[in-house]
């Protein structure tokens, strides 16, 4: 009879623990994802935190955490706890006492710049006797950003300090249209447009105007993604986006106003990425952000259909503007482009990164604006 009694205060405690976890095993439950940093550095050490937290007597002996996240993303605990296939399957388990807040952190390192996001996880519960799984579905908005880590291949910091000099050059020698510092007398050399008729008709000889010097309005740093080769050369067009952010860092710490247009798309909005000038504070990291976020995995639009428009429209001081092309991709309709930038006498210089030295055809136009930088041996 004792044994008959046993049997049923076992199961009459197996209904009842059951019932109740189905009913209250989330209440007061929070299970979160975060990284220990909004932003990091290809090659950087980061953290993925799982926070558990159980605010109720309730205990949960087994509690599965489970998430998927970016394969780019290296964790350190590399077990039987995770699969690999495009993306890492973490499947944690935990046992949470009452009233318990549990921190698990799961350190990685950045193999490659991105944007990375998680957006669900899923938690699985026990009950007391292990007899029942209860799933549940979570949100999760936990974001890391992943920057292009700047290029510092010797070639590409030698051609970059050759182009500061001559940036920093023009940058005190541009003649301002609208500032005036004088009237001289006209010599053959001057253009038409600078007499000053009025004194000229006062002297009854010919003046011009002395215009005043004025600093570099800004520049501008156009990055072609587009790629025409067979086979897609993704390490070549990654380093074009880090040569990007190095460019872009040398002069934003020079002071200058600094512009970039990509024909990258945003993986976020679909968009291409473009950044106006600016040299305020934040604006290198608005640049940072928006090369994380191109994606190559969708392929460039054509660069010539998108940015021709941006790349030859007027400036009401165009000479002030020194403009930079990184494009590995030299088909025709881009090198015809910059021919059009030759012929209108614009400041530019293309940084043509290249798998072989002896790679690719430069038009003979081309070649005393071109730094072509291979990466053999990068």
């Amino acid at each position: 009879m004792i044994v008959v009694w046993i049997v049923l205060g076992a199961v009459f405690l197996l209904l009842v623990q059951e019932r109740l976890y189905r009913r209250f095993w989330d209440k007061n439950l929070t299970v979160g994802l975060s990284f220990s940093e909004q932003s990091a550095m290809e090659g950087d050490t980061c953290a993925l935190l799982e926070t558990v937290e159980n605010r109720k007597l309730l205990p949960l002996p087994a509690l599965k955490v489970k998430f998927a996240v970016s394969r780019q993303l290296a964790f350190a605990e590399m077990d039987g706890g995770s699969s690999v296939t495009d993306q890492f399957y973490r499947n944690d388990v935990l046992s949470v006492r009452p009233y318990m807040r549990h921190v698990r952190r799961l350190p990685f390192v950045c193999k490659k710049r991105g944007f990375y996001a998680i957006n669900a996880l899923d938690v699985v519960a026990g009950n007391l006797f292990l007899s029942a799984e209860l799933p549940k579905e979570l949100e999760s908005d936990a974001q890391l950003y992943v920057y292009p880590r700047p290029w510092r291949e010797q070639s590409f910091l030698q051609a970059l300090q050759r182009i500061t000099g001559e940036v920093l050059t023009k940058r005190h020698l541009m003649e301002d249209p609208f500032e005036y510092r004088g009237i001289r007398e006209y010599s053959p050399r001057d253009s038409m447009r600078d007499i000053n008729w009025k004194a000229t008709a006062r002297t009854d000889e010919l003046k011009v105007n002395m215009k005043n010097y004025t600093a570099l309005k800004a520049v501008r740093l156009f990055l072609n993604l587009e790629d025409g080769a067979i086979l897609r050369q993704m390490e070549i067009l990654e380093a074009s986006i880090s040569m990007a952010a190095g460019a872009c860092a040398q002069f934003l710490s020079q002071g200058i106003r600094t512009a970039l247009y990509t024909n990258g798309p945003d993986i976020l909005t679909g968009e291409l990425v473009w950044l106006d000038a600016s040299s305020g504070i934040g604006h290198m990291e608005s640049i940072n952000r928006g090369l994380a976020r191109i994606d190559l995995e969708k392929g460039a639009p054509k660069f010539v259909r998108n940015l021709e428009e941006r790349v030859l429209e007027e400036d009401g001081n165009a000479g002030a503007v020194f403009t930079i092309f990184i494009s590995s991709d030299a088909q025709e309709d881009f090198q015809e482009l910059l021919c059009k930038c030759a012929e209108k006498k614009a400041d530019f210089v293309w940084i043509y990164p290249v798998a072989r030295q002896d790679e690719g055809k430069i038009r003979p136009a081309l070649e005393p604006f071109t730094e072509k930088l291979s990466m053999s041996g990068s």
